[in-house]
């Protein structure tokens, strides 16, 4: 992603303790990956345990509300841009959990009269709904009556909240969002109406225009680098890369978000950044963004700047002299990381520095693999 759509993409989720994107094939294996990853966001203890499991299970019943109404396409490349979609967000006390994918325009009627007869009902209606639809014939594998958007209606204790977008004169995109309160017992809390559907479908017009598969927002500590290297490594990629390039990939991928844990300024306990991963064309563009102390700019834009004047044999002897003279020599042991990042690069990397205020740097890297 550019610097100017990554910056405008960023600008949307900055104030986010926590912002989770994914587009592409939805299985039941990414299902489990996603909430993984959704889960490290979350501090151990009892207390969090009922807000935990009721995340986690909102976001598998999104999922599986994709799998139930989507529609697969195989032939049309402008309709397989409209893949899926699912984005979790935490934002001001609020969890949001949206998905999107591709119904027929002919099944709108049915699907918007679902959605408005299960935001009429009560709680103990919609309870009551639910095991009268469980007991029905009209409970099926494909659709289950509008049983899971029941089951997310009662779970997050909110009206659901639907749109959609007309992509062309027989498909539209079906956007579903729930809301969900972390602290039930605050009144206040609960009364606020929260970011409409309106902020996850911008987003993801934002990554659709730029062939973004996965994008997070949030703490790169290593509790949560594991996670999402776990999901890229089982999922994203494989079926995407051939076995020497995907090699390659992945050693890229752990290196930039390395550098992101190692070298990005800790506020509160937190190490914050964003990453994204997309494609262009047969290649792929990762994106990474982290704040720098000001005092670590210079160096930091020295550095960058001497290694990328370098042609491969340059790089492959600085890096020799780094690992031979370590803390002795000019560099003190560091720059290795970015070396095999600009030498594994399909072009030289580019990278933007911005300040956001007296203490801190917005640092970019941009890389194609």
């Amino acid at each position: 992603m550019d610097w100017t759509e990554f910056h405008e993409f960023f600008r949307l989720i900055e104030d986010d303790s926590m912002s989770l994107f994914y587009r592409g094939d939805f299985a039941d294996d990414i299902t489990v990956r996603l909430i993984d990853l959704s889960e490290s966001h979350f501090t151990e203890g009892k207390e969090q345990m009922p807000i935990r499991k009721k995340v986690s299970f909102l976001m598998a019943e999104c999922f599986q509300n994709v799998i139930r109404y989507g529609e697969e396409i195989t032939s049309d490349d402008y309709l397989q841009n409209q893949s899926g979609y699912f984005m979790t967000r935490y934002y001001y006390n609020k969890y949001y959990i949206a998905s999107g994918n591709l119904v027929e325009q002919s099944k709108i009627p049915l699907l918007k009269e679902k959605i408005e007869n299960i935001n009429k009902l009560s709680k103990q209606e919609l309870k009551q709904l639910y095991i009268k639809v469980l007991g029905t014939e009209e409970f099926t594998a494909k659709g289950g009556a509008g049983l899971g958007l029941i089951e997310m209606a009662r779970k997050s204790g909110r009206k659901l909240e639907s749109e959609f977008e007309m992509i062309n004169e027989l498909m539209a995109y079906f956007y579903l969002q729930m809301i969900i309160d972390s602290d039930e017992n605050d009144e206040l809390e609960v009364q606020k109406k929260g970011l409409h559907i309106d902020h996850a479908i911008q987003l993801n017009q934002i990554l659709r225009r730029n062939s973004i598969i996965m994008a997070y927002q949030g703490d790169f500590r290593q509790h949560t680098i594991l996670p999402l290297l776990n999901m890229i490594e089982k999922n994203l990629l494989v079926k995407r890369t051939k076995y020497a390039a995907y090699k390659t990939l992945f050693h890229v991928l752990v290196e930039v978000l390395q550098n992101v844990m190692h070298h990005g300024l800790t506020v509160e306990d937190k190490i914050e950044g964003l990453f994204t991963i997309g494609l262009d064309g047969q290649d792929f563009m990762i994106s990474a963004a982290n704040y720098v102390a000001t005092e670590k700019v210079p160096h930091l834009k020295k550095q960058l700047d001497f290694f990328l004047s370098l042609n491969d044999a340059q790089l492959k002897e600085t890096s020799r002299q780094i690992l031979r003279e370590r803390e002795d020599g000019p560099f003190h042991g560091s720059g290795l990381g970015i070396i095999d990042i600009i030498r594994a690069s399909f072009i030289k990397p580019n990278y933007v520095i911005v300040p956001v205020d007296d203490s801190k740097f917005f640092f970019y890297l941009n890389v194609k693999v």
